[in-house]
Order: C-alpha cells, then structure tokens, then sequence
C-alpha cells in the first residue's frame, strides 16, 4: 500500500518537474517548489514527505492543504504566498516551522500561530486581518513580522509579545496610535507605519534602541524628537506637522532624516554629527541656518520646491555633499554663487523644468532601446543592436521582479534605469541589479541621473532588498565618479562573462 501511495506521489511530482528523475524514496525529497502550476489542491498522500523541510507553493489557487501533512514535522520553511486560503491551516503547530509567508490570500484568522512555537520570520502582508488576539506566546521566537496591508486599528495587545522582533513593518492598515506598549519592542531595530492613521506616539517609544523608523503618510501634527539613541534613519515624509522640535539629545547617530511634504516652515538641524542625508524637500521653509556648514559629513541635501532666496555661504563648507536638490526655489544671486562656490554639479539647478520621472510604460521601449546605443557606443563589452535591445527590455518590461525608470521631458524619453531582482546567497535575501543608467547628452549635469538612481533606491528600500548593486565601465571616468559621488561603493570585484 505505502510504495502504491509513493508511485502515485511520485507521479504527481513529476508532471510538474518538481523532483528528479533519480529520486526512489519520499524521504530523499527535503527541498520542493510547486510554485506557479495554478494548483487548486495537493494530493492527499502529500503527508508521505516527512522529510520536507523546504515547500514553495507561491502562486496558486489553493485554499486548503491536505490533513496528512501533519506528519511533516521537519518542515521549517512554507511558502504559500498569493493563493486562496482565508485561514492558516491547522497543521502547522505539528510542524518545525521557522518561516511562513503567507501574503497575499484572504486570510482572517490566524489562531493557530499559538502554536507554532519555532516561527522566527512571519509575513501575513495583503491579508483581511482586522484584529490580532493572543496569537503569540509571550516567550515566542519571532524575529521578523510584516503584518503590512490588512485592517488593523488597535495593536496595544500585539506589541507586548514582540519582544524579540527585529523588523516590524505594519504599513498600509488603520492604526491611530503607537500606544504606550511599545515599550515591550525591547530587541526592535526596524519599524514601519507607513500609511496608517497615525496620530500619536507614546513616549516610550522615544526610549527604544530602534535604528530605523518609517513613519510616512500618516495624520501626525505634533512631532517632538527626542531619545532614540540608536537611531540611524528617520522618514516621515507626508505628515501635516504643525508643531516640530528636536532636543538636543535626539538620535546621536542619525544618519539620514527626510521630512518631505509636511507643511514646516521652520528648517531643524538634527544634533547629529554624521549625518550624511538630509531631506526638507516640498515645504514652506524660507530660511537655512547657517549651523548647516558644521555638518561635514552631509552626502545629500534635498531642499527643493520650498521659499529659499538665501543661502547660508557656510554651505560651501560641506566637502562631502554629492547632490543637492534646490529647484523650486526663489533663490536670489547670492544663493547662486554660493552654489558655485560650493560645486555646481552637483546641484540640479540648470535642471529643466518639466521633467519628470515616472515608470516605463510598453510605448517608451522603442525609445528607451535608443537610448542604449548611447549607452552602448562607449562601452566596449556591448555591441549597438536596435532589435537586440528592444527584445532585451520588452522581456524585463514583462518580467516578475524587474523595474523600468524613465525620465521624461515634454513626452520624450530623455534618460532611463532598469533594475532586476536577485537572490543574493552572501545576503540571504533579495538585492536589486542595477542596468542601463544612460541620460541624452543635452540633459546631463540636471540632476536627472540622481533622481532615476534616487527613486529606484526608494523602491529597493520598499521591497526590502538588502542592497542594491551596478556593472559599471572601468575606462569610463565620468560615470565611475557619478556613482561613487551618489554613495556607491567600489567592491573588488572583476566582472567575467562567457557568451553561449
């Protein structure tokens, strides 16, 4: 009866290539990827695998999975992503599971995480969660939670028992208040409450050693900064802050702080002396003090679309700044030659007005494989072919996992940037492969490079990838000191390739 059950197993298995040929035994099968097949359910006899420890059933039409996989008591890692299930199955307490992602179903009820007592990585993002009850142990192992696009309002019971997390993302639900149990996130080093309701901030969480905050799109009018010793990166772009200040013990360590989009008037120097990124981009300031010279560490300065007439010349003290963005700006001759002083390429001030920069869209390819010959022509590892590059970025246009940056100026492609996703081992997790960075000779030195490389660093930070990594010519000077100035970094690494 067993080697019947296996045979059938095995023959299931196969129709989808999901083992090799060599395989005899259910036991040999320790690693399995069911991804994709449009799988409405997994055959009965499924438990047979008690060696599995790895499943990916990403992307199918699953809504339940079979009682016999019970017996998989090593499994660690369940990959059930984009399918159907509106609840957790009730075999994972049996289980040895580690990680779970189970984004993207229907899923409301998550009870039986209760019992699953190994879960170190959990993400139940684009679910239908509209509360969260005692759904941990106090004593638990999570590590990582994304419990971002869901329904969630209250998460004072939740956040007690994360005491181990490290990263928590809840962006996009319905939270009003960061509550005073946030001061049970003892081990939290990343937070994201990106697009909620947010509207006040417990002081507890001031006390956190937390080195990443995200706090975008949310209803905070009332901000004052203090603590946060560990602090390295705080964004809060899009919050109508009518009253900001900052102590002079806040975040010792911060590195970058954007504070676009939220109504200030008044520019706060942030007491840090390494800060490298600095954004106020998109508000009423009139002002810059002139304390902004001490911060030599600065790499970029977003001041752009504000009332700035006057700049401040201990500005041409910033050694180190790389970009900085002004446009939007009534600046007057002074602030001009303050600039000129202090680099004018690295500002976007000749920049055209009207540029924009926005997602390829299929029309753009024909002018986007253009623009590779320009690219191409002065690299010598690459040859010009029209059809070759067109067939090229329609497949990565098409492609899961990629992105196709363009910048526009009066409806014609003026530059462009491709990034694919890649699993990196050395990471253990997603980084983004940067490609095709070329602008049209007659919009260079506007800033339009910065931007197509700044907002695909915006979207690699959304997905998460660990970093973002480009090829780049070594005999072309100009774009070696283009990224190094945009903070990338020169590994020693040599590229090699064989052409099959």
């Amino acid at each position: 009866m067993y080697d019947y059950e296996w045979d059938r197993l095995k023959t299931w298995l196969d129709q989808y290539g999901a083992i090799e040929e060599h395989v005899t035994s259910p036991h040999e099968i320790t690693r399995l990827d069911l991804s994709s097949h449009a799988l409405k359910n997994l055959p009965d006899n499924f438990g047979l695998l008690t060696k599995l420890s790895v499943l990916n059933l990403a992307n199918n039409k699953l809504t339940t999975l079979p009682a016999s996989m019970k017996n998989l008591s090593v499994l660690s890692n369940l990959d059930i992503r984009r399918n159907l299930f509106e609840a957790l199955p009730d075999f994972l307490g049996s289980t040895s599971l580690r990680s779970l992602n189970a984004s993207g179903n229907k899923i409301s009820d998550i009870a039986v995480l209760l019992t699953c007592k190994e879960l170190r990585v959990l993400d139940m993002s684009a679910n239908v969660l509209k509360e969260l009850g005692a759904v941990f142990e106090v004593k638990n192992e999570l590590r990582t939670l994304n419990m971002s696009n869901n329904f969630l309002k209250d998460i004072s019971h939740l956040l007690p028992v994360l005491g181990n997390v490290q990263r928590l993302n809840l962006n996009t639900n319905l939270i009003g208040e960061l509550p005073d149990t946030v001061s049970g996130l003892v081990s939290l080093e990343e937070i994201e409450i990106t697009d909620n309701n947010l509207q006040t901030v417990d002081e507890a969480f001031f006390a956190l050693n937390v080195k990443k905050v995200n706090f975008t799109a949310n209803k905070l009018t009332s901000l004052h900064l203090h603590g946060l010793s560990s602090l390295e990166a705080l964004t809060l772009d899009e919050n109508p802050l009518e009253e900001f200040a900052m102590s002079d013990d806040f975040a010792p360590c911060l590195k970058e702080l954007s504070c676009e989009s939220c109504g200030l008037q008044e520019f706060l120097l942030p007491p840090s002396k390494i800060l490298e990124n600095l954004c106020y981009s998109s508000n009423k300031i009139s002002e810059i003090p002139s304390e902004i010279g001490l911060c030599t560490k600065l790499i970029q300065l977003d001041i752009d679309e504000n009332k700035i007439t006057e700049l401040p010349e201990s500005l041409a003290n910033l050694l180190n700044l790389n970009t900085l963005y002004i446009l939007g700006n009534p600046l007057n001759e002074h602030a001009k030659k303050v600039i000129s002083i202090l680099d004018p390429e690295i500002c976007d001030l000749n920049m055209k007005s009207g540029i924009t920069i926005e997602n390829a869209k299929e029309e753009d390819l024909k002018e986007m494989a253009g623009l590779l010959g320009i690219l191409f022509a002065i690299e010598s590892d690459f040859e010009i072919d029209f059809d070759k590059q067109y067939a090229g970025l329609k497949q990565l246009y098409e492609a899961d996992g990629s992105d196709l940056l363009v910048a526009k100026h009066e409806n014609q492609v003026v530059g462009m940037l491709t990034m694919q996703r890649l699993i990196s081992s050395a990471e253990g997790s997603f980084i983004g492969q940067l490609e095709d960075l070329v602008v049209r000779e007659d919009y260079r030195v506007m800033g339009v490079g910065s931007r197509l490389i700044n907002k695909m660093r915006a979207l690699a930070y959304e997905y998460g990838y660990k970093r973002i990594q480009l090829a780049a010519d070594v005999n072309n000077d100009n774009a070696l000191k283009f990224y190094t100035r945009r903070g990338l970094k020169r590994t020693h690494l040599s590229i090699y390739h064989f052409h099959l």
